[in-house]
């Protein structure tokens, strides 16, 4: 089983279920793991060294353009090998992929465990779709080998990990709304593996249940027991904000700097924008739940929003980046509406006028009420905002500066309107610099007064980063 990783960080649950699986109907399987910056011929040399007889390949938006080439030269290489696809990316129109890559076996939609153990051990003659079995969570074994943590937490990475399979919900963007109903492990295994991963001093757990706290009662059980394992993992949530309860709020206060990351999925504030993607969310109630968990608790707070999605023009994105920004998160994450297939959305797209790419990850260009003209200035929007905002380094600089502007995203977008003229969207720029650029555009943008105010502050939030020895800039001097 082969995973092709987005990051070198990144661990790929998916194969390791399979495996374990595998082996445990007594069929001979293992699993490797790569990134897709790794050069394809290195990848390619050591799988046809491992001399096996089937290769089956994790196959997502990120790395579906390499796995393909990839399998096209392992088959070249070694002709009588069977490969197998899985994974979202190959599971909605799997026959179509059949058809246009002759050197593909055999291609399984949804679950992979008992799909690939069946079809190992009763491999059919004829290139064929076959279509994954739903197995209860305690039926599989749990992902990590002792061994495997070991490796893991020796070269820093994060382990995934889920405790429920599905999502209630039915974000028409979103695949977890294919996959009908929510299947838990039970609560006494979650608490047992979650020790162990901690136990074997694991940094970070990323739990992949799509909504966590979906049920309330069962998340706060298993907020209140990671709160109380010893040690420095960090453990990553995606959750609901609108779901949390004062109660699980008034838990969290317990959580050691470090310890809690919470996901939250925003997406937009437009109702209208919320009604047409099937999307249940009350913004009023994550507004204040989102408030309260920065002033009030030590949880990391990444939120999310995507671009492009219905109903939402410049205006709306506009208000939709100002009401989230406002909330204070960690991390602002600005996304584009990515047309995966088999979501509902992708399946509407003439609907909504939506041009997007043919290629993976499918991003929009434009739709009925976004320009691709709107892209291009919300892409360099996001350039600054991801330099400046998320990189922790201009925090109070930010909003002392923020405070000359009608609103942050006004300022954001000014400032990539800087970057745009002087060629630095998408550049590569050193970090001590983005302070030499900032100074340069306020001083175009804000009266003399102010730019002392705002200087004063970013001396500060400077010195918090870098020397204020040999080669402080011209900038830091001046004030």
């Amino acid at each position: 089983m082969v995973a092709i990783n987005a990051k070198y960080v990144h661990t790929n649950i998916a194969v390791r279920y399979i495996s374990r699986y595998c082996l445990q109907k007594g069929l001979d399987c293992s699993f490797c793991e790569f990134t897709i910056n790794e050069p394809q011929n290195n990848v390619l040399a050591k799988l046809y060294e491992m001399d096996c007889d089937v290769y089956g390949f994790s196959c997502y938006i990120w790395n579906i353009d390499y796995v393909i080439k990839l399998c096209k030269s392992l088959k070249k290489l070694r002709s009588e090998v069977r490969i197998i696809l899985g994974g979202p990316e190959v599971s909605f129109d799997s026959e179509d992929l059949l058809k246009k890559y002759d050197f593909i076996d055999y291609i399984i939609c949804g679950d992979g465990e008992k799909a690939v153990s069946n079809l190992i051990a009763d491999m059919p003659t004829t290139r064929c779709v076959i279509y994954g079995e739903k197995l209860e969570m305690e039926e599989l074994l749990f992902p990590y080998s002792d061994e495997d943590l070991k490796e893991i937490r020796q070269g820093e990475k994060l382990v995934y990990y889920e405790t429920s399979r599905g999502c209630p919900f039915s974000c028409a963007y979103c695949l977890s709304s294919v996959d009908a109903g929510t299947r838990y492990l039970s609560m006494d295994r979650a608490k047992r593996e979650i020790k162990h991963f901690a136990d074997n001093g694991v940094m970070t757990i990323k739990f992949v249940d799509r909504t966590f706290n979906a049920d309330k009662n069962r998340a706060k059980e298993l907020f209140e027991y990671c709160l109380g394992l010893g040690g420095g993992t960090c453990f990553h949530f995606e959750v609901g904000a609108d779901l949390l309860t004062d109660e699980i709020i008034d838990l969290l206060k317990k959580a050691k700097p470090g310890q809690f990351q919470f996901e939250i999925g925003v997406q937009t504030t437009n109702e209208n924008t919320i009604s047409e993607i099937s999307r249940k969310m009350d913004t009023e109630i994550l507004s204040r739940n989102v408030i309260r968990l920065k002033t009030e608790t030590n949880v990391m707070l990444h939120l999310d929003l995507i671009a492009g999605l219905p109903y939402e023009d410049f205006q709306s994105f506009k208000k939709s980046f100002n009401d989230v920004y406002r909330l204070c998160p960690h991390v602002l994450q600005l996304g584009f509406l990515k047309l995966l297939k088999g979501s509902a959305l992708r399946k509407k797209a003439q609907d909504y006028g939506m041009k997007f790419s043919d290629f993976a990850p499918y991003e929009i260009f434009s739709t009925d009420w976004l320009s691709f003209d709107d892209i291009i200035k919300l892409k360099a929007v996001e350039d600054v905002l991801e330099r400046y905002f998320n990189s922790g380094r201009f925090y109070d600089t930010l909003d002392e500066a923020i405070n000359n502007f009608d609103s942050p995203f006004d300022f954001y977008s000014k400032l990539s309107e800087y970057w745009k003229r002087n060629n630095l969207v998408g550049q590569g720029v050193k970090r001590i610099s983005l302070y030499s650029h900032l100074h340069e555009f306020l001083k175009m943008s804000v009266s003399v007064e102010s730019l002392k105010k705002i200087m004063k502050v970013m001396k500060n939030d400077f010195s918090k980063w870098h020397s204020n020895g040999v080669g402080t800039p011209d900038w830091y001097k001046m004030y």
